[in-house]
């Protein structure tokens, strides 16, 4: 779920209830079986021990908070802390681009940028993170890593692009300077469904286009 995403909604909510977001919904029991919260910007040291204790996945959007100045997540504390950290966009509403590659590199960034320090955040732990964490985030146990008897969800990426040369460390190139045009291919389950610019999702984009196009003007009636 959502949580402590702004200053202002967990100022109303202690007004309202005498405790942060955080504690109202661990005093429910919502926090009993693990789950997530999503933004976690504004998170008190309490907020911070219950998701540790609990085993609550922390689920940063860094570009939906940059657009709607939310704040800066205090992700290298939690990192240190040990809780869980996991990479969402948040909805096309308040992050227009829905790009992983940007919000890897936007995490990375702002955490740099808020602990005044270069080598905060440092890129293995965001693209495990953007990976591995998103994944166990759901519950999709059989889909976070390429493994025998997992899930086949993959994208293949094209390291022959400028922006992806030289090769001194991939994992730092796919966080700094990757990009989703430099995505080759991407399968779910086994099935390609994204090949060389090319669509295999059963429908033309065209149409795809054209329906949304004509979803959001009749909107504006």
């Amino acid at each position: 779920m959502h949580n402590s995403e702004t200053a202002k909604e967990v100022r109303e909510c202690i007004e309202k209830y005498g405790m942060t977001p955080t504690e109202l919904f661990d005093s429910f029991g919502i926090f009993d079986f693990g789950g997530a919260g999503f933004h976690c910007v504004h998170m008190s040291d309490k907020d911070l021990e219950i998701f540790k204790n609990k085993g609550v996945w922390a689920v940063h959007c860094a570009g939906s908070n940059v657009k709607l100045a939310s704040g800066i997540a205090p992700i290298v504390k939690m990192q240190d802390m040990g809780i869980n950290i996991a990479i969402g966009t948040d909805g096309p509403a308040s992050n227009n681009c829905l790009d992983m590659f940007r919000e890897m590199f936007l995490m990375t960034g702002l955490q740099k940028i808020a602990c005044n320090d270069a080598s905060a955040c440092p890129a293995d732990s965001v693209l495990r993170a953007a990976t591995v964490g998103s994944a166990r985030a759901m519950g999709l146990s059989d889909c976070d890593i390429i493994a025998e008897g997992k899930q086949a969800d993959l994208i293949v990426i094209d390291l022959f692009q400028p922006n992806m040369q030289p090769l001194n460390n991939i994992g730092k190139n796919l966080v700094y300077s990757g990009s989703k045009q430099n995505v080759k291919l991407t399968m779910c389950a086994g099935k390609v469904l994204y090949e060389d610019g090319e669509f295999k999702i059963g429908e033309e984009p065209t149409v795809i286009y054209k329906k949304a196009n004509e979803i959001i003007e009749s909107m504006k009636d």
